[in-house]
């Protein structure tokens, strides 16, 4: 018998004899989840599929073996930040799961690893995991399933069949206008790198990865006209150059009058340093470096705007929410949409309204004041 009911209408065992090995029987062994017509349904799909050489026939092929293809695979086609992302999620995924036969593999055995990660799993912050990240997992795991069907080791992705985890709404956080005013007045007393790093992420309203990738090649100082075309990444005890987030991230901008006053400190100061320490100095070209020339650590500028907030006891936000403080500011000051979304280098105007929806409500509430002057003078 083929079809070996192993819980009553609910789990099947289907064994197909693909030949012999001397006396020795060559079995496709596989568990199927579900009704008995249906396994009877798969019985006769896999003989023909077994029929035509269609099924990968390595039975003991587990799920973790399925992870370490996948991970080498990958391996040269994505960046490094987003791969050690990759291997992270998939060490924790195959804690959980990577003893499971790749062709046993199911909807519950995923079910049961999502609701482990909403419910029971603490990151190494002490924290639950948010929504955002479960969706991480999701979709690794989607993907690398996706790429055994390509491959032919199995015929249908599990996965797909699950709800996606919905991400988390942005939380965009930011400062108003007095607090950005407080900000701004407060960093003039620290050193002028403090200042450059502070205003010129509030005047862009620029990534910090952005940031981080200027270089002077990059700025006119006599015009203010600025590039933004790279950014630097750090991973595997390297800092690294890279391309922007999106082609749209890649744009030009100009930044105030007072801003570019600190950039031209800033750079005075640097070249002086330059010269203090001769064959020393490490050469990089970055607008913000070390103080020994090297390129500095994508987070040097959150840590040195923690020491501020907390220095002068201010709101604490994140580094980012700077870009949002931009961001809000301009759709107070009536920027269209249009112009903040190039500015910032959203990939779409809806990036920008979906985003940051909220800060246009009053814009909106704006409306039917409009509409009421074209009655009046109707009227008139």
């Amino acid at each position: 018998m083929s079809v070996m009911e192993i819980t009553k209408n609910k789990k099947y065992r289907i064994e197909i004899v693909l030949g012999y090995n001397g006396k020795k029987k060559i079995r496709h062994i596989e568990t199927y989840y579900g009704k008995k017509s249906e396994a009877k349904a798969r019985e006769f799909e896999l003989k023909k599929l077994l029929k035509n050489g269609s099924v990968f026939q390595k039975k003991n092929y587990t799920l973790k073996d399925l992870s370490d293809e996948y991970r080498d695979y990958k391996a040269d086609l994505v960046e490094k930040k987003t791969f050690i992302n990759y291997e992270y999620r998939l060490k924790l995924a195959m804690e959980k799961m990577g003893y499971v036969k790749l062709q046993e593999l199911n909807v519950k055995i995923l079910e049961n690893f999502y609701h482990y990660l909403r419910h029971t799993y603490i990151s190494a912050r002490n924290k639950p995991l948010s929504p955002t990240t479960i969706r991480s997992y999701y979709d690794i795991i989607n993907n690398m399933l996706d790429y055994a069907v390509r491959c032919g080791y199995i015929q249908e992705n599990p996965n797909s069949k699950i709800e996606k985890p919905k991400r988390a709404q942005p939380n965009v956080s930011c400062y108003s206008d007095e607090e950005a005013r407080e900000l701004l007045l407060l960093i003039l007393q620290e050193p002028i790198k403090y200042q450059a790093i502070v205003f010129l992420s509030l005047d862009l309203g620029c990534r910090r990865d952005e940031l981080t990738g200027l270089t002077w090649d990059d700025i006119d100082l006599d015009s203010g006209r600025l590039e933004i075309n790279k950014t630097t990444q750090y991973a595997y005890g390297e800092i690294y150059e890279k391309g922007t987030k999106t082609v749209n991230s890649e744009r030009v901008n100009y930044v105030s009058g007072m801003t570019l006053d600190i950039l031209k400190q800033w750079r005075k100061e640097q070249l002086q340093q330059k010269l203090l320490l001769g064959s020393k100095w490490e050469g990089s070209n970055r607008v913000f470096t070390t103080d020994y020339g090297a390129d500095i650590h994508p987070d040097t500028p959150t840590k040195i705007f923690k020491k501020i907030l907390k220095k002068y006891n201010l709101r604490e936000i994140k580094f980012h929410s700077l870009r949002h403080t931009t961001v809000s500011l301009m759709i107070r000051k009536g920027i269209q949409p249009q112009l903040i979304s190039r500015k910032v280098g959203h990939s779409s105007v809806q990036t920008t309204d979906r985003i940051y929806s909220h800060f246009f409500e009053d814009q909106f509430k704006d409306v039917p004041n409009v509409m009421d002057d074209l009655i009046s003078v109707k009227a008139n």
